[in-house]
């Protein structure tokens, strides 16, 4: 099996609005997060962490754009190192992922 990390990656980053004013609901990114987490299949595991790991990608964004006094985000400029880091991390916290991390590890994609 393979995975296609871009691909995941895009595909999480595409539900994602194109901005998100934080100034007029800073719990924007996490009620936009609990909405598309009832979207995806329970039993598609590559989705449900991808999104997961975009939506902690994001929040480093958030906190970088509070921190400079930014208040509008553009999830769609989430890098996927960001979202890489995270995958890994999350693949990591637990040995029920220990097939999911071994092919992202090894996937050279």
């Amino acid at each position: 099996m393979t995975i296609n990390k871009l691909a995941l990656f895009e595909a999480a980053k595409s539900l994602w609005p194109a901005t998100i004013d934080l100034a007029k609901d800073s719990d924007g990114p996490h009620n936009i997060y609990w909405a598309l987490e009832r979207i995806i299949p329970v039993d598609d595991d590559w989705q449900q962490i991808a999104m997961w790991s975009f939506h902690q990608a994001l929040d480093g964004m958030e906190k970088r754009a509070a921190a400079t006094g930014v208040s509008i985000i553009a999830p769609h400029s989430v890098q996927f190192a960001d979202f890489d880091k995270c995958m890994r991390s999350n693949l990591a916290g637990d040995e029920c992922w220990a097939m999911e991390r071994a092919f992202w590890e090894n996937d050279t994609e």
